[in-house]
């Protein structure tokens, strides 16, 4: 099952507003509802704290999808950080979790639903596939 909440701006950081299942479709309607320019203005005054965003989650693959809108043309341009956290046996057999982020730029909206729809479909090797190719592409303009 897929859930999804939001982060606000004045939350702390690790502090989310669970919001329920959600399917594709919902999630493509969240991100066109939800009120980026007054969120992103409140941030601008304060400058302080987290960016608001979306946080798509498939607790089950312990996988999560943070999406932040960009820039000035909202809606267009969006940071995105894919999460996976893996459990692992650690020093005399305790496990321990272990985050993987992977924070990357998505111009389009087609991009971006385009990889709401893998990690929706729990094409996760796909979805992993393509954060790499997009970060690195990030890199390589930056050079």
């Amino acid at each position: 099952m897929l859930s999804y909440s939001i982060q606000k701006v004045g939350s702390n950081f690790d502090e989310v507003e669970p919001q329920g299942p959600i399917d594709l479709a919902g999630m493509l309607r969240a991100i066109d509802e939800f009120p980026w320019c007054e969120q992103l203005r409140d941030w601008n005054e304060e400058q302080e704290g987290p960016l608001p965003a979306l946080v798509l989650e498939s607790e089950a693959d312990q996988r999560q999808l943070w999406i932040t809108a960009l820039g000035e043309g909202l809606g267009q341009d969006f940071q995105l950080q894919s999460v996976a956290t893996q459990t692992r046996k650690g020093l005399f057999g305790k496990s321990r979790q272990d985050r993987n982020v992977l924070v990357f730029d998505v111009f389009g909206r087609s991009a971006l639903n385009q990889l709401c729809a893998l990690f929706c479909e729990r094409e996760f090797d796909a979805l992993d596939h393509e954060a790499q190719r997009l970060a690195r592409q990030a890199e390589d303009d930056e050079d």
